[in-house]
């Protein structure tokens, strides 16, 4: 009997180490973001803000993935890995078709030196209005600085 005890602790011993495994490596954690709706500009834009909390080599970037309302392509908007910087904003560029209720998503990729990826976090943003209720057009001018209205708005 002391046998059997011996052999199925054994036996149980290495099936628990069998399942444990190693875990992937975690580089990147969510921190917030969604879709920005500037009325003043009358633009649309989705943004993601995520925390480093495992160090990524000289030469690394941070990747997102923006999808595009009506294309099957991704706005691919990256920054360096800055050793420096713990959290980075990444922002995509002024988006159109955005509907109410309908999820767009984005993926975020922890690239190293070469290339290759070292995490990915996924997420999604869905708008609780219509991109229609944005001004058709810009309500401030863009290229002066403060806030100066365009004169079709005075």
């Amino acid at each position: 009997m002391k046998l059997f005890n011996t052999i199925a602790c054994l036996f149980f011993s290495a099936l628990m180490l069998v399942s444990c495994g190693d875990k992937p490596k975690k580089y990147l954690q969510f921190m917030g973001g969604g879709l920005t709706f500037n009325y003043r500009y009358s633009k649309a834009t989705m943004v993601v803000v995520v925390r480093r909390v495992s160090p990524i080599a000289e030469g690394g970037k941070i990747v997102a993935l923006f999808e595009v309302p009506g294309e099957a392509a991704r706005q691919r908007i990256e920054v360096p890995n800055n050793p420096d910087a713990l959290t980075f904003k990444l922002e995509s560029k002024a988006l159109t078709g955005i509907k109410k209720d309908v999820p767009l998503h984005v993926t975020v990729l922890a690239l190293d030196e070469k290339g290759l990826q070292l995490d990915e976090y996924k997420t999604q943003f869905i708008s609780d209005v219509d991109q229609d209720t944005l001004p058709s057009k810009p309500l401030m001018d863009p290229n002066k600085p403060g806030y100066v209205p365009l004169p079709e708005n005075n």
